[in-house]
């Protein structure tokens, strides 16, 4: 990864988009996701956050998380935050999975990381400084 940060050394800019929409075949809605990462670097690791279960799940990772969201990025990482099932700003009715959607939550993030180009093209400043091969996770409640 080349460095991210500015020349002075303070953490990058930070770019934001949302919703970059994903089309996952069986799934209520499509995969909504917002996007953040710095404007400058390489090699740039991805970082997944997920949404948790009370509160927060009447935001969605769209307008949700943007304070940690920004810091992960300004510090290098290319942020995804995919807004799974359980967010009340969906609409989506209750289905067998249960109240939670807690099956769905792994899968989204498998569905973001399976559509990676798809983001790195709806944000072409991404265009080939993404490094899809170092991932992490993090999480807040039942997002962790």
């Amino acid at each position: 990864m080349t460095s991210s940060r500015t020349a002075g050394g303070a953490p990058a800019p930070v770019l934001s988009l949302s919703p970059v929409t994903l089309t996952v075949p069986g799934r209520a809605v499509p995969l909504q996701v917002r996007v953040s990462a710095p404007t400058t670097g390489d090699g740039l690791p991805v970082l997944l956050l997920s949404h948790g279960q009370g509160f927060s799940r009447h935001l969605s990772s769209l307008r949700g998380y943007a304070p940690l969201a920004d810091h992960y990025a300004a510090h290098g990482f290319v942020v995804l935050q995919a807004t799974h099932l359980s967010s009340l700003s969906l609409d989506v009715p209750p289905v067998p999975d249960g109240p939670m959607h807690w099956r769905s939550r792994a899968t989204d993030l498998t569905h973001v990381l399976d559509q990676l180009d798809a983001v790195e093209l709806a944000l072409p400043s991404l265009l080939g400084r993404v490094d899809g091969r170092s991932v992490a996770v993090v999480g807040h409640s039942m997002g962790g």
